[in-house]
């Protein structure tokens, strides 16, 4: 039995205006087909509104960047004030605690309204 094995490093640089269109440029790196080992790095990005529907003003920090499997905590300024959003990448669970705790929902895309009962209640969130 065979087996292939292929590496491969992916660059993503995605840039939303405004929760706009999306602009996003993929690169592979040529030398990362010589490397073994080498794995695929994505950046997540949640873009947090307090208005529905895509509006009002953005939520500090802007966008929410991290990785697969990284826990974000909002700041006080931001917490508790999300009614849209908009994801690029990855999905996110949202949670109504610090830490990535308490009652969550998992969104896989955007969304222009947060589902009922969970609208002004993210305090954290986690990329997947």
């Amino acid at each position: 039995m065979k087996t292939l094995r292929l590496s491969l490093m992916v660059v993503c640089t995605v840039s939303l205006a405004a929760c706009g269109g999306s602009d996003s440029n993929t690169e592979v790196a040529p030398e990362a087909a010589e490397q073994p080992g080498v794995h695929a790095m994505v950046t997540c990005y949640a873009y947090l509104l307090d208005g529905t529907n895509l509006s009002g003003p953005t939520l500090n920090p802007f966008p929410v960047t991290g990785a697969v499997g990284q826990c974000i905590n909002l700041p006080a300024a931001s917490d508790n004030l999300t009614s849209s959003f908009r994801l690029a990448n990855c999905g996110a669970f949202f949670f109504d605690g610090a830490n990535c705790t308490g009652a969550s929902f998992a969104a896989p895309t955007s969304s222009p309204t947060m589902p009922p009962g969970f609208d002004n209640v993210t305090t954290s969130l986690r990329f997947y």
